[in-house]
């Protein structure tokens, strides 16, 4: 058996706070290696992909072997050790932020076994097989991982399902300006467009095509509102190549069209500044 050990660290300029990769890896452990007891600052699943070992959080120790999944919060004295005779091969991700604790709140074992681990054991094969990545893609890789943790199989019931509908809003305000549709933001998070319907109506009461529709039309209004762009190029801001089609949605959304309302309120802004 050949022994390796392989991890990359992620480093950006931004300063990402709701929730981020820092660490990624995967090791082949020789017979009998071990980690800790020791405690950490971050958030970190291990996901096994072969051989076994014992996981040791405070008191309770637990056996975990393929296809099974181990998460260590912060702040938990932890030790983990690879059997003598089958050492496990298992792939990791490092992380953290302000929504880490909120994700992972359902979670009262440190042992993951209830879920479709094939598609999260892929998902971070691919993630780690990638090697040394961006960090803008690297976040996209993470929250498909996460997507795949939140989805119980057999049409379970999901875990903070709450959380699918933030990252779908979130999809939405971070691509206003593309041509985008409902089927690529339930692939961007890694679950059906039906269940993503079923989840914004209960949470937002419209569907995602139109929360989608309206983000769009208001951006264009804020656009035509606060600077001098003509109204071709309001549409194609948002993501609208055919005026036409713009023109009849925005219409019905503010019961003018896209000139129209821009003279109104340029006209009410006018008095403002006389009085």
């Amino acid at each position: 058996m050949d022994f390796f050990f392989r991890n990359y660290y992620l480093a950006t300029n931004y300063v990402p706070t709701d929730m981020y990769p820092i660490l990624y890896g995967e090791e082949q452990c020789k017979p009998g290696y071990s980690f800790g007891p020791c405690v950490r600052s971050n958030y970190i699943i291990h996901y096994v992909y072969s051989g076994c070992g014992i996981l040791r959080v405070g008191k309770d120790e637990y056996k975990i072997g393929k296809g099974e999944m181990f998460l260590i919060k912060p702040n938990s004295l932890a030790y983990y050790r690879a059997d003598l005779e089958n050492p496990w091969l298992y792939r990791w991700i490092e992380f953290n932020g302000s929504m880490s604790e909120r994700i992972l709140a359902p979670f009262k074992s440190p042992v993951l076994r209830d879920f479709d681990s094939k598609q999260i054991g892929q998902r971070l094969k691919d993630f780690v097989g990638s090697g040394q990545i961006s960090f803008e893609n690297a976040m996209e890789r993470f929250w498909g991982i996460l997507a795949a943790l939140n989805e119980r199989p057999s049409g379970g019931a999901p875990i903070n399902t709450h959380e699918y509908v933030l990252m779908a809003e979130q999809y939405i305000k971070n691509n206003i300006n593309k041509k985008i549709t409902v089927n690529d933001i339930a692939a961007h998070i890694g679950i059906n467009r039906s269940y993503l319907s079923r989840l914004f109506k209960e949470r937002n009461g419209v569907s995602p095509q139109q929360y989608l529709t309206t983000a769009k039309i208001n951006a264009a209004a804020q656009y035509l509102k606060n600077t001098d762009i003509s109204v071709t190029g309001a549409a194609q801001s948002v993501g609208y190549t055919d005026y036409r089609v713009f023109n009849k949605v925005f219409r019905r959304h503010f019961n003018a069209s896209p000139s129209e309302w821009r003279n109104k309120h340029i006209w009410q802004q006018s008095i403002i500044e006389t009085k």
